[in-house]
């Protein structure tokens, strides 16, 4: 019976090294999120998986092409390196020719990065888009 008992920790071993090891497969090379637009081009949101200069780092981008009382977010989605999720939103709130950005470490290097980019008028938000890059 104590043989069946090392025979499950041992797989149990086996088995979670080897979900370490497929997860650190799936990693992949840094992938921007060139210039995303929402339906109706008034605004839109780059995404710069590995800042120049600055590995590891990732700028994030909001531009309000449009005066029209509304302003632009953009709404970032990914991990840290402890799986735990991260939430990142830059707003752009008026067409002044100037564009807001951030940049930081914000999400784990190689995982993807969940990118939306939406008009907003107090709490509510519309014409949408949505794209994936890769820290």
């Amino acid at each position: 019976m104590r043989w069946l008992q090392r025979f499950g920790l041992v797989a149990a071993a086996v088995a979670a090294l080897l979900f370490g090891v497929a997860a650190q497969a799936e990693a992949a090379a840094p992938h921007n999120v060139g210039w995303l637009y929402t339906q109706g081009r008034s605004g839109a949101v780059f995404f710069d998986a590995d800042l120049a200069g600055y590995p590891s780092y990732e700028k994030i981008t909001v531009c309000d092409n449009k005066t029209d009382e509304r302003g632009i977010i953009a709404k970032l989605t990914g991990y840290d390196t402890a799986w735990n999720p991260i939430y990142v939103s830059v707003r752009d709130p008026s067409n002044n020719s100037h564009c807001e950005a951030q940049w930081d470490n914000y999400f784990a290097d190689g995982f993807p990065v969940y990118v939306t980019v939406c008009e907003y008028w107090g709490t509510h938000e519309e014409n949408c888009a949505n794209a994936e890059g890769v820290a």
